[in-house]
């Protein structure tokens, strides 16, 4: 609900909308206004040490 709150609903918006259509909403803000470069930094390849903490 925040994170769909900084991304321009409003409460009002949540009595309209259904889970599904928050979280459309959501990736599809993210997919527009996500640049590249931020997701390169995001992204990284798990190592050893990764893998034997799951």
């Amino acid at each position: 609900m925040v994170r769909a709150y900084e991304r321009g609903l409003t409460l009002a918006d949540f009595n309209e909308m259904t889970v599904g259509m928050i979280v459309g909403f959501i990736v599809t803000y993210n997919n527009l206004n996500m640049s590249e470069q931020e997701e390169e930094e995001k992204v990284r390849i798990a190592n050893q040490a990764d893998f034997d903490r799951f």
